[in-house]
């Protein structure tokens, strides 16, 4: 990536569709469809930059509060994978703290990813799982979460840049801020 500007500008626009609106539309299939792919998009570019050491630990470390719902036990597979009231313990959740990267993970390894709407009609939850924890829990992470790091990240250029290098990886550590 030699210029990161471009990736940011899209995580800006990306954090304004999902923002709330006085007067939401109607839900449709393609609206659910497009929100879905610009936060796999957006996620990708997070953990893209990231990376990539394009951005600072401000945004690297930011801490972002989701909720995990357990699961109830039951083996998730591809024909029951969607079924999360069945599946989850939605009524039971707890609230976590997690960085970034782990949550880009979820969206971009996703098996199971629904977004959901609340009374006013907007964007309010996507409720996530990767391949590797759907056995586990299901992750319910809300849109304000999503474009505060959007917002967050579209903003953060790193003014300083450390290398060290590590004899056992062979390789440099880089911290940015």
């Amino acid at each position: 990536m030699i210029e990161s500007y471009y990736w940011k500008e899209e995580l800006a626009r990306i954090a304004n569709t999902i923002r709330p609106r006085k007067t939401p539309g109607r839900w449709s299939e393609r609206a659910q469809c497009i929100v879905e792919r610009d936060l796999m998009l957006g996620f990708f570019i997070v953990r893209r930059l990231i990376e990539l050491h394009k951005l600072s630990s401000a945004s690297r470390d930011l801490s972002m509060k989701v909720f995990s719902c357990p699961s109830r036990g039951k083996q998730v597979h591809r024909r029951n994978g969607h079924d999360i009231y069945e599946l989850y313990g939605l009524a039971n959740e707890r609230s976590e703290r997690k960085k970034p990267f782990y949550i880009s993970n979820q969206f971009i390894h996703a098996y199971t990813s629904f977004v959901a709407r609340d009374e006013s009609r907007n964007w309010s939850d996507v409720y996530v799982v990767s391949d590797y924890d759907r056995n586990n829990c299901i992750w319910r992470v809300p849109i304000s979460e999503i474009q505060r790091l959007f917002k967050v990240a579209a903003q953060d250029y790193p003014h300083s840049v450390r290398l060290v290098y590590n004899d056992e990886k062979g390789d440099y550590e880089v911290s940015t801020n």
